[in-house]
């Protein structure tokens, strides 16, 4: 989160802090409502990401800290952390991982970056069932007569973009074996790439998808991985509209698939190097740069009396109320909840998931939607609806399939959804180094009662995430699991994990798009999607993105719970005309 300077302010208590701390007070900006508020939408979900305008107070020196983490937040739970941490160094356990200061001298050799709390908790919080393994593909086409990206095109481009940019130095990085640290690697980019047999049809594709997603990676040897190869466009599947490019004269494709540990990045992260791999990532930098100097010129307008009371009520209703809220909710939920697929989930392989993807509709279409069904909505809010609604017709079906066990089960009404969200407004400025920044929280949905309306379902949905919206939740369960990973052992972590998800049946993330197309080496872009990895106990994971203008849904699920990931994300597609409908009625 980027700092900058404003105006002294002329009361005396703080002129006398501003004498005795040098330089000059700062603010923390939300990226998100800097992207909003000059209404740039080239991110095209960018203003939905982090479920902006939250709250009209929590305006500190006129900025929305929609899920930023301000100074009375970091103050309060840093005095927690230090109590806890040294409450932990009294525990068992903590003897155990004291290292002689002839083991610090030899580490400090060859330890090059500490890893982040979040990468520490994906490594811990991972099981033989459930890798932190993140796992997407971009999409390449070409025309009749150009020569397609090749694998030692792509080194080039790696070298030149990734691998010289030290933002992505932990591209070039392992995990210690002594844990909790990055260690730098001297390894070709061979070893970390291939070019097997292009795909021949969508289900070997999918086999390839599941295998990325479920195969261990040695992240001691290596943190990521990446496949390259070429064939016949529309023989891999990946490309939806691939009848529409044929049509234009292109005749082959490339495609990449990737996959990367968690403690490596996240998806923003991914999307950030996507973008400079890209022919137009020095535009798409600039974009970024230009829109913060111009809110932030905008911020320096705003009289200091209006930022002084934005910051008094904002603290006392949003980070003191905010919290108590979002405390009892989760205390709550994990009280009262429960997930009816988790016994099917018993019965189900360890291994077997089926995963698919498709486009839900076009970006602008989704947004007229949304804003004629309630004031206040958001795309969000949309993309939750319409999985409440697969869930529903998902656990109807599978329970008339499975009537020993379905019969056992009282039918619910509701279901819980863990959403997550980028702390720092789902973008990472061009000087910022990749990481993991991001927190989450879990919301209860209704299923439709015999005589609702899918519309009825969506306001109550965004009436529920607006609650949501107005907490710190996303920052908590970011301090939570940071003091989880950083001090407790690792069987804490996987419990931690398994209990405070509250039951919840699916998580769902939504990392920006772009909103035309990119090119890598002169080649255009097609398509990127990402698979959300599992966690313990949640057995369906939703990626929704944006790319040249569509929305792009995937979908990476237990087969046990989810057999047929195709006819899911389809009943998706279906809720989503149902409340088109409705609403132009």
């Amino acid at each position: 989160m980027t700092s900058y300077k404003v105006n002294p302010t002329p009361t005396a208590n703080f002129n006398r802090y501003e004498q005795r701390h040098k330089p000059v007070k700062t603010t923390l900006m939300s990226y998100t409502d800097r992207i909003k508020e000059t209404k740039l939408c080239w991110l095209g979900l960018a203003e939905d990401a982090a479920f902006s305008g939250r709250f009209p107070y929590v305006n500190w020196l006129g900025l929305n800290e929609e899920y930023s983490i301000s100074v009375p937040l970091v103050l309060g739970f840093s005095i927690t952390v230090l109590f806890l941490q040294r409450a932990a160094s009294l525990l068992p356990w903590s003897v155990k991982t004291h290292e002689s200061s002839a083991q610090r001298a030899q580490h400090t050799k060859v330890l090059r970056k500490q890893m982040t709390p979040i990468g520490k908790f994906a490594l811990a919080s991972q099981t033989e069932r459930n890798q932190s393994i993140i796992t997407f593909f971009i999409a390449l086409s070409n025309k009749l007569g150009h020569q397609p990206m090749g694998l030692s095109d792509f080194e080039k481009l790696w070298k030149s973009r990734i691998k010289s940019e030290k933002r992505h130095e932990r591209f070039g990085f392992c995990v210690s074996k002594t844990g909790g640290y990055f260690e730098k690697l001297d390894k070709s980019f061979h070893d970390y790439a291939s070019d097997p047999p292009h795909p021949d049809s969508v289900e070997e594709t999918k086999d390839r998808i599941v295998d990325f997603l479920t195969s261990p990676i040695d992240v001691h040897d290596k943190l990521w991985q990446v496949e390259l190869s070429r064939g016949n466009l529309g023989a891999s599947g990946t490309i939806l509209h691939s009848d529409e490019l044929k049509d234009k004269g292109h005749n082959s494709e490339t495609l990449a698939l990737f996959r990367n540990h968690h403690c490596l990045c996240d998806g923003v992260s991914l999307s950030a190097a996507v973008a400079d791999l890209s022919n137009e990532s020095k535009e798409l930098r600039e974009k970024i740069l230009n829109t913060v100097e111009i809110y932030k010129q905008r911020i320096l307008r705003t009289s200091f009396i209006r930022r002084a009371l934005s910051f008094i009520v904002g603290s006392l209703t949003y980070y003191i109320f905010g919290s108590i809220v979002a405390l009892t909710l989760q205390a709550w939920n994990m009280v009262v909840s429960s997930n009816p697929f988790e016994e099917f989930m018993k019965r189900g392989s360890s291994s077997e998931r089926s995963v698919s993807w498709k486009y839900l509709a076009s970006v602008e279409d989704a947004k007229r939607v949304t804003k004629s069904i309630k004031k206040g909505a958001k795309l969000n809010d949309l993309f939750v609806a319409c999985l409440t609604s697969a869930i529903e017709r998902q656990y109807k079906s599978i329970s008339k399939s499975n009537s020993r066990i379905g019969n056992k089960i009282k039918e619910p009404t509701s279901v819980n959804i863990i959403v997550t969200t980028h702390l720092r407004g789902g973008i990472i400025l061009p000087s910022e180094s990749i990481g993991n920044k991001i927190g989450a929280f879990a919301v209860t949905t209704p299923f439709k009662s015999k005589d609702g309306s899918s519309i009825k379902r969506l306001r109550a949905i965004s009436k529920a995430l607006q609650l949501m919206k107005r907490t710190p939740a996303p920052q908590i369960s970011y301090f939570v699991t940071s003091f989880i990973s950083n001090y407790l052992p690792k069987y804490v972590a996987q419990y931690c994990l398994l209990k405070f998800n509250c039951h919840s049946v699916a998580t769902i993330s939504n990392v920006h798009g772009f909103p035309e197309t990119i090119h890598w080496a002169g080649n255009p872009v097609e398509m990127i999607c990402a698979f959300l990895p599992l966690p313990t106990g949640i057995p369906i994971g939703i990626v929704v993105t944006s790319y040249n203008g569509r929305i792009i849904m995937s979908v990476d699920a237990d087969a046990s719970v989810v057999p047929d990931a195709d006819k899911f994300l389809q009943w998706m597609v279906e809720e989503y005309e149902t409340i088109k409908s409705e609403a132009s009625q």
